[in-house]
């Protein structure tokens, strides 16, 4: 019973809405280009801290990926150094 009172009364809302925006009158209501300004800036500010904030999050952490790697890289290339360095000093060990 409560189902159907509750959907009578949603139905009977979407008619009153449809009633009241179908017959409606002309408003009048150009304001002009003054406060459609700060919209669009709104809108430009928005559109640029969404394509900061993508970036941040698709770049930082490749950033940090590419450093590990090139850590890795130079450590690698040390430890070849060394081991050169040292046959290089000690030409009795081969």
């Amino acid at each position: 019973m409560k189902k159907i009172k509750l959907s009578l009364l949603i139905k009977l809302f979407l008619i009153q809405i449809l009633i009241i925006l179908t017959s409606s009158s002309k408003a009048f209501a150009y304001i002009g280009l003054g406060p459609l300004l700060p919209v669009i800036g709104s809108v430009i500010v928005y559109v640029f801290i969404g394509i900061i904030s993508i970036l941040g999050i698709i770049v930082y952490p490749l950033r940090k990926i590419v450093k590990k790697i090139n850590n890795k890289k130079q450590k690698e290339t040390l430890e070849k150094f060394r081991e050169i360095e040292n046959d290089k000093s000690n030409p009795s060990n081969k």
